[in-house]
């Protein structure tokens, strides 16, 4: 088997905000492997937070954290390197704002 070589991504594309979810994009592809890094690099400006819990699929991962008495889901979905950001009540979805700012310090 041929495997691929992949540069783990050293810092974020863009993080956006959008009603219901803040829409992360990193410079570089990035596998299920990097995913360790990626949250240290993501959680970095807005410590302390605390995870919660961490749901690993197949292609997906999963990190349920609390900041500032909110609770979000941190999504990664290998196949579609797509990565993004979810209150997980509406109190804390209407906090997506306040943590876009604060990740963007």
């Amino acid at each position: 088997m041929i495997m691929n070589s992949v540069t783990i991504p050293q810092s974020l594309e863009s993080l956006t905000y959008q009603v219901d979810y803040l829409n992360v994009t990193f410079k570089n592809d990035w596998c299920q492997e990097n995913i360790a890094t990626l949250i240290d690099l993501l959680f970095l400006p807005i410590m302390p937070v605390t995870m919660q819990e961490k749901i690993i699929g197949a292609d997906r991962e999963n990190i349920r954290f609390r900041w500032d008495n909110n609770n979000f889901v941190l999504n990664f979905d290998y196949y579609s390197q797509s990565c993004w950001i979810e209150g997980q009540d509406s109190p804390s979805t209407e906090q997506l704002a306040t943590l876009h700012l604060a990740m963007t310090k």
